[in-house]
C-alpha cells in the first residue's frame, strides 16, 4: 500500500510531467497553488469567491469549461459535499485531457469510530438548526471509495492508482500498522491518481 502525508505534496509529486495546467475544484483559499511548479498555470473554482477563485460556481450545475481545457483536474476532499457525485466526476472526465487527482475522507478510521463510540458528532454530518450550503453529503469509506473510483475508471478509461495517508505527519508505528491492518481501519484519506489512458 502506497503512503503519502501531505495531499498537496502528493498532488505536485503525482503531476503528469507534461501537465501545464491546472484546475483546483474547491479551491477555497488556494493552498494548493504554493506547493506546484512556477510552470504550472493554475486556475481555481469555489462555491464562494477568493483570491484564487478564477470562477465562482456550483460544480453540480457543471463545470464552466470547454472539452479538454486543462490536462489537470484537482478535487481535495470536494466530491462527498456533492448530492449528484456521479455527474460531478463525469465533469471531471470531460475538463481534464490528462489528469484526475481526487482525495476522499475515510469516516471508517480508527479515530472516527472512537469519536462515534464517545458519542462525539463530527461538524459535517451535525444536523443544524439553519439551513447551511455546504456540508458532507456520503459517509465515505475507504471501501466505497475505491469502489466508486473503479467504476469512473471503468467508465471513463481510466488508470487508477491509490494512496492512503496514515498520518499528517511522519509516523512510523502508524505506517508499520499500515502493512497489517486493513486500510479501512488505517486511512484516515484515500488519495486516488488517475490518468487518462491513450485512445487506441
Amino acid at each position: 500500500m502506497n503512503l503519502y502525508i501531505s495531499k498537496y505534496h502528493q498532488v505536485a509529486e503525482s503531476l503528469d510531467p507534461d501537465s501545464r495546467s491546472l484546475l483546483d475544484v474547491g479551491c477555497r483559499d488556494g493552498i494548493l497553488k504554493s506547493h506546484l511548479p512556477a510552470t504550472i498555470e493554475y486556475a481555481g473554482v469555489d462555491l464562494f469567491p477568493g483570491e484564487h477563485v478564477l470562477k465562482t460556481c456550483n460544480v453540480e450545475q457543471g463545470l464552466p469549461f470547454a472539452d479538454g481545457e486543462f490536462d489537470t483536474i484537482v478535487a481535495l476532499d470536494l466530491l462527498e459535499h456533492t448530492d449528484n457525485i456521479w455527474f460531478v466526476f463525469d465533469e471531471f472526465a470531460r475538463v481534464a485531457s490528462k489528469q484526475i487527482m481526487v482525495v476522499f475522507p475515510n469516516l471508517y478510521h480508527w479515530r472516527n469510530r472512537q469519536r462515534f463510540v464517545l458519542g462525539r458528532e463530527q461538524d459535517k454530518y451535525r444536523l443544524p438548526p439553519q439551513p447551511i450550503q455546504d456540508r458532507h453529503r456520503w459517509l465515505t469509506s475507504y471501501n466505497s471509495s475505491v469502489d466508486f473510483m473503479a467504476a469512473m475508471a471503468r467508465k471513463h478509461g481510466l488508470a487508477v492508482d491509490t494512496s492512503i495517508a496514515v498520518d499528517d505527519k511522519p509516523n512510523a508505528a502508524r505506517s508499520f500498522a499500515a502493512r497489517f491492518f486493513s486500510p479501512n481501519f488505517m486511512a484516515y484519506a484515500v488519495f486516488f491518481n488517475c490518468a487518462k489512458k491513450p485512445e487506441s
